[in-house]
């Protein structure tokens, strides 16, 4: 159960922005990318697509780039998920397309055990915010030695 790379560059992304929110300069993809260890190329398709999702909004020209398009109190870590992956499922039997029952005719004694995964992952993601994750972030102590 490992969420993609996308997903992590996304969000990394989207802290970014939450920096910067709710200021109206765009931040350029190369700036992006480069303080967060991005490859650019990768970071833009993933920009497309939370865009597409509604979670960024795009400025084209000279002085353009990306905002968030909402504040990040109202964009969870499941939003991000959902946008980048897809709907979390961590076995197929609980897609949608899969049917109600196991395919090998027997019913499953996990099947239930893994909903609940499904569903504590799903509450535990949509609780945390961007705002919330800024701010840990924030308060977060840096040591090095």
């Amino acid at each position: 159960m490992k969420f993609g790379v996308g997903v992590d560059y996304s969000l990394k992304a989207l802290l970014m922005l939450a920096d910067r929110y709710p200021g109206s300069e765009p931040t350029r993809v190369e700036e992006i990318a480069a303080s967060q260890g991005i490859p650019e190329n990768y970071l833009r398709r993933l920009l497309i697509e939370l865009k597409r999702g509604g979670l960024v909004a795009s400025q084209k020209g000279p002085n353009g780039g990306y905002l968030l398009a909402r504040n990040p109190s109202r964009i969870t870590m499941a939003d991000v998920l959902e946008v980048v992956e897809g709907d979390y499922c961590p076995v197929d039997c609980l897609e949608e397309k899969g049917s109600l029952q196991c395919p090998k005719g027997d019913p499953c004694p996990m099947r239930e055990v893994w909903r609940e995964v499904r569903q504590s992952v799903s509450l535990i993601l949509g609780r945390a915010t961007l705002q919330s994750l800024a701010d840990k972030r924030k308060t977060a102590i840096n040591f090095s030695i």
